[in-house]
């Protein structure tokens, strides 16, 4: 298939700014959102654009926090007074409403089927596709990579999501690995069953873990 150029938008509203890259498919193609980590861009994850199987439309959301140039986040991170971080539940579920107002306004300016949508997320992005996918019936599947389920904003109602990868390092830092195998158990809990994926790795992705995502993705058409 032809691809059509990649392009980068932005959409303005009285309360919101969409900033985004896109690649089109043909009509009636899945929907695929990619959502970035904390303190990076639209760019990051739609660096992947290439191996992502052309089949999908590939849209990659840029986070509304401005933390500095080409920098952002879903959601801020806090730091008490023994610098452990917290984050606040009102923040992270506002994040979300920001993510479900532009599936909203892109799925109808692109007359696109929302009713076979997918969400890859890394890290903050992959707590929100969590905290979308599994309260969205719309969803379809879930790639969360290097994230966890954070139970204070995530309700489970959508137990019939049929596909769910993840992946996480297990020299991971910032995001304990026991956070996703915690998370795994959760899912189980609710009668899904992830497909997840271990690496030696930290906080990121490895080229072994990019290519599983893919054959997971080619497994969803």
């Amino acid at each position: 298939m032809e691809l059509l150029p990649m392009e980068n938008h932005k959409y303005l509203t009285t309360n919101m700014s969409f900033v985004y890259l896109e690649r089109k498919a043909k009509p009636n193609a899945p929907l695929l959102v990619l959502l970035h980590g904390y303190g990076s861009n639209d760019a990051d994850l739609f660096s992947f654009a290439e191996y992502i199987p052309t089949s999908f439309h590939v849209v990659s959301l840029q986070a509304p926090l401005a933390m500095g140039e080409n920098s952002f986040a879903w959601f801020p991170i806090h730091f008490n007074e023994s610098m452990e971080r917290w984050t606040s539940p009102e923040e992270v579920k506002k994040a979300t409403y920001y993510i479900h107002d532009f599936l909203s306004y892109y799925t109808k300016k692109h007359d696109l089927d929302n009713k076979n949508l997918y969400l890859m997320g890394f890290s903050q992005g992959a707590m929100l596709s969590y905290a979308i996918g599994l309260a969205t019936k719309n969803v379809k599947g879930i790639a969360a990579l290097s994230g966890y389920i954070d139970p204070r904003v995530v309700e489970v109602t959508n137990t019939t999501l049929s596909s769910i990868y993840m992946s996480h390092g297990t020299a991971d830092m910032v995001v304990p690995y026991a956070w996703a195998e915690q998370s795994v158990e959760v899912l189980k809990d609710y009668g899904l069953t992830p497909e997840f994926h271990a690496y030696p790795q930290g906080h990121g992705i490895n080229q072994d873990n990019l290519m599983s995502i893919i054959q997971w993705l080619k497994a969803q058409l």
